[in-house]
Formats: structure tokens, sequence, C-alpha cells
């Protein structure tokens, strides 16, 4: 502080320094301005201290605003230490033009999430604008949540220089013990009453001929209620069931291909193989027979969902949502709580769909479709901008604990969305899913303005082993039996090397990718439609020669195999995981079961 205090006249003498009343006023504004810079300089410091818990995130795949004054969200940023200053979502338009804005901006935020697989974490690491963390997962001292994320999860999400840019989120928390229901519910569905109509059963149609037997048998008639039946559907718009057929003959495949590993280790796209040409020649053989819908090449989503909601379809290749269940419920006055266990026990309504086996040929095995991905989908890193990593990375890690999970689920206990017995959540749904907080006409504006479940996308563990009070599932149940089919066929298992290859930003990939995703669609279009086999052949010739001309598919297939060589000799191309068990979950019960353990 500065001390000052004028000298009187009497003071004053000879060889002593009198200062006038100007330069008095002067000093003292001097002193006066180097207080209040120097308590400026206290309160500034003060304020980065205390300030150095504030951050900011950007999450561009998001576009969901999140109210930041949220009951939740206020409790979750208590908790974690650390205050969300900013959440900047994304348009909803392209993510890549967003970011590739943000950059030249100049203005990124202190953390990013973003999907784990996005190609964009490449361009934000050779910019540098990433922070590696490879130090938190490795200091259980100050990071224990974060470094008891099993090695081999941080070893998936390696960049290609060898460090962690993200913490992963949402990852399975025991690898060899994942949950029984991962959601891989797609397959055939087929309703029970037109199996009967054809005469055969479930057995019967497991074998490709058996199964176009029963779709011939079906073609032309009606059902009990008078509605024409549509044998065989691929699912909504842009041919979505189609991987499932591709399986049926032994090929990874779909809308937008697949690549399948050969015997010496390279990979070929699909239609390279045999089993892409049989499954198109198929497929033209049933649009042609008028057992495939005859809409499926250019149908609109709501077009499918209106036939499939009108009970139309016989039987279904589809992903497992939007499963018309609900609406033969509906019909036969069934109450929406009636729980799965149940319905079995009265018995299934005679039109309900059940999940079966895909059919095949003998001697084909099936191409796997269903993946168990353990590792996590998005990932949240830290920039380059950020002052102060290590407090935002102390809060990243408190986000990885149950008690976080709960909180980002439920909200605080004093809300009365949950109750905690001895580690077990017990959900209130009177509560949980009223007009208060979840539910209402416009649930996610509660969501939003509450500001829970949505921090889960940015920091957390998997739900699998946090033990939880689950209720008996409702109508749906079959999507449970569904998957366990899947794994009794051998088409359920760990995401395959192929499909963890993140391409190379800016190359043959990346750009042209889309060029043959336009090529596929068009072709599609005119094999499954072709009059005669001599037009599908045209039509298939002249697809693989687009693939070639327009498609680069010989750049393409030569990048891509450098990188599944040199992936397949990173740690993360070895990674191997042998299944204990199943952590199962409470599909077929008649009251609650504690699951997670």
């Amino acid at each position: 502080m500065c001390r000052f205090r004028a000298k009187t006249a009497e003071e004053g003498g000879k060889g002593m320094y009198r200062f006038g009343a100007k330069k008095r006023v002067m000093i003292v504004a001097l002193c006066l301005l180097s207080t209040l810079l120097s308590v400026q300089a206290f309160a500034g410091g003060a304020g980065e201290t205390a300030g150095s818990n504030h951050f900011t995130l950007y999450y561009p795949e998001m576009t969901t605003p999140i109210n930041l004054d949220g009951v939740v969200t206020q409790e979750v940023m208590k908790a974690s230490g650390i205050v969300w200053d900013k959440v900047e979502i994304g348009t909803g338009a392209d993510v890549t033009q967003q970011v590739n804005l943000k950059l030249a901006g100049g203005a990124l935020s202190d953390a990013i999430t973003m999907s784990g697989g996005n190609v964009l974490w490449a361009l934000l690491i050779n910019q540098k604008k990433l922070i590696p963390l490879d130090k938190y997962f490795n200091d259980p001292t100050n990071y224990p949540n974060l470094a008891k994320i099993d090695k081999r999860t941080i070893d998936f999400w390696r960049a290609s220089d060898g460090h962690i840019y993200f913490v992963p989120v949402q990852y399975e928390p025991v690898l060899e013990e994942p949950s029984a229901w991962q959601g891989n519910c797609m397959g055939l569905w087929v309703r029970d009453d037109t199996l009967t109509m054809a005469g055969t059963t479930s057995d019967g149609i497991k074998t490709l001929s058996g199964f176009e037997s029963y779709l011939t048998k079906l073609n032309g008639m009606t059902d009990s209620k008078g509605r024409k039946i549509i044998p065989l559907s691929l699912g909504g718009e842009n041919f979505a069931g189609l991987y499932l057929v591709m399986s049926m003959f032994g090929v990874v495949g779909g809308t937008q291909g697949g690549w399948n590993e050969l015997a010496d280790g390279t990979v070929v796209q699909d239609y390279q193989t045999a089993g892409f040409k049989q499954a198109w020649q198929w497929l033209n053989k049933m649009y042609r027979g008028g057992m495939l819908d005859q809409e499926t090449p250019t149908q609109k989503n709501d077009l499918y969902l209106e036939k499939l909601n009108s009970l139309r379809y016989a039987a279904l290749l589809f992903g497992g949502w939007d499963f018309p269940n609900a609406y033969v419920a509906k019909e036969h006055g069934i109450d929406s709580a009636t729980t799965y266990a149940t319905l079995a026990k009265q018995g299934f309504p005679e039109d309900w769909y059940n999940p079966t086996y895909l059919p095949h040929d003998p001697g084909v095995k099936l191409a796997q479709f269903a993946n168990y991905n353990p590792f996590g989908g998005n990932g949240t890193g830290v920039t380059t901008s950020c002052k102060n990593p290590d407090k935002l990375m102390k809060g990243l890690d408190w986000m990885q604990t149950q008690e976080a999970y709960r909180l980002m689920e439920w909200g605080p206990e004093s809300l009365g969305n949950f109750t905690l017995n001895n580690g077990v959540a017990e959900q209130h749904n009177d509560s949980f899913l009223s007009l208060n907080f979840w539910g209402g006409t416009t649930p996610m504006k509660n969501v939003t303005e509450k500001g829970f479940w949505w921090w889960k996308n940015v920091a957390s563990v998997g739900l699998t082993h946090i033990p939880f009070l689950e209720p008996p599932w409702g109508t749906n149940g079959g999507v449970y039996q569904a998957e366990q089919i899947n794994h009794e066929q051998g088409v359920f298992g760990l995401i395959s090397k192929a499909n963890r290859i993140r391409p190379v930003v800016g190359g043959a990939v990346e750009k042209y990718t889309p060029v043959q995703n336009d090529i596929r669609l068009q072709y599609y279009a005119k094999m499954m439609m072709a009059a005669t086999s001599s037009d599908f052949d045209a039509a298939y010739n002249a697809f693989k020669n687009e693939m070639q001309v327009r498609g680069h598919d010989a750049e393409t297939i030569a990048e891509f195999n450098g990188l599944y060589r040199n992936y397949s000799n990173t740690p993360a191309g070895k990674i191997t995981i042998t299944i204990r068990r199943y952590i199962p979950r409470n599909v077929f019960g008649d009251g609650p079961v504690i699951v997670g353990r």
C-alpha cells in the first residue's frame, strides 16, 4: 500500500522538500491508483484461484440444449468440483464443417465431447489442439477412477501416435462381464398366425428353401381382419435390413457395405464376395415374385412405419426397434403395464410377432452383424485452451463413480426419483416419470430444464455393474429374446477389427466412401427391380464398373488394407476378451429383481 502524508509548513524548512498543493493532489492520485491496481491484482489472483474450476464445453454432435441452472446440473457441478460456465452444442448441420469453423475462429472450448470413432479426433490431434491424457489413467492416487479403467479400453481408443486423447464414456467396467442386454435385437421377426396360415412352424423356416416356401404361400392372402398381407419387409428406407440378408449368404454388408476378412488376412468389400451377388439374386427373386414389399426400393420411413403399425407384414428383416407388438397389444386390449411374464403365461395373441432364427442354407456360416462394443461410445477430450486440465480431469474422474451415475440418471435422492438401499438404487416411477420430471407432453423439455441424463454422455461408466432394482419388463420382452437368438446363431460378437478402423482424414476411404454409398443406393434399386435375369446381370456389372471408375475402389481398398494391417499390429488390434458371464436382466420375472451384480 502507498503510505503518504503531506508535510506541513511548520515541518518544512531549509533543505526539506516542500510540496505544493498541486503536487500533493497528483501524488495522492498516484497513490490511489497504485492502491487500486494492487487491489485489482489481488482480486484477480483470488479470482483466478477461485475461477480455476470454471470450464467451457463443446459438444457438436448434440442438438438438445442444456440448462446450466437445472437442479441436477447444479448438483453434478457441486459434486464434481467443476463448474461449466458455457456448454455449446451443435446446429444439426455437418459436424465436420462446424468443427472446422471453430478451428478457423480459434475459439475452442476447454473440453470437447464427440463420438469416439469420429475422424475429427485425428484432425484435432494433428493440429495439436488436444492434450495427451495418458498420465491421468496411470495415477491411482490422484485419479483413482480413471486409473481403474481397463487398460484394454484405453488401448482401444489410443491414437496412431500411441497417446490417448479423451476419456471414454459409458464403457463396460468389467469387460468379461457385460450386460445380457446389449440392444442387439435385429434379425427375423415373424407373426405367429402367418406360420399357421402357411402350414409351417418356426423350425420350418430355418432354411432358405423353407423360408421361401412360407413367403410364397402367403403371397396374395389376407389375415383374419381382412388386411392384405405383405409377406416380407426389409425394414425402412434405404434397404435398412439388407445386412441381415447379406448375413444369410455369409457376407458382412449392408446399405453402406462392409469389409470381409479373407483367409490370407486381407479384407475386401462385400461386393467382391460370391455371397453378395447371390444375396441380391435372392432379393430380386423375392421382389419379382411379389413376396418382398414392392415399395422397398423407394419408400421413406414414414410409409414403412404406416404399414408396420397397420400390421401388414408377415415377416420382418429389420433392426428390432419400432417393432409392432405395441399395436398388436392395443388391438387386443392388453394394458401397457402388463409384464412379459404375465403375457407369456396367458398366451400371446395369435398375430404376435416373435423373433426367430435367420434362415440360411446348410454349409453357409452366417456373418456376424450383432456387435458387442464394451469400450464406450463417446469421448471427452481436453483442449490446449484449458488453463487447468488437472482440475478438469479431477471432475471427470469423479464422474466415473456409481454415485455420479445415479445423480446424472435420477438427480439427488431428495427429489424422490430413487431411493438407495444398501447400495441398490430403486427408481420411483411416480416421481421420475411424472409430468414434473421426465414425463409430460414434451419430455425433452423437462430433461433440458432439469439438466439430468445429458451429463452421462459427457462422462460416465456403463450401467452394467451399478446395482439397481429392475422391475419386470413389459410387452417388449421379445427384444431380449432376439438378442439371445443372435448369441445362439453365432452372429453376436466383439466388434470386428474392420469396424474399428478410423479413416485417415483426407484419405481415399474418407473421400470416396460417400460416392460409393450413392452408387450403392442407385444400383441396389436397379438390381432389386430387374425384370429378368439378364437385366439383373447388366445392373450388377454396371454397379461393379461404377465402383471401380467413379468410386475409386482400388484406391480405397488398398488404403483400407494398409490401415487394417497397421491396426492389427497395435495393442488395440490384439485385444481379446473371453466372456465369463452375462449379467442377466429382469425380463421374465413377476416382480422387481436386483440386477447389476
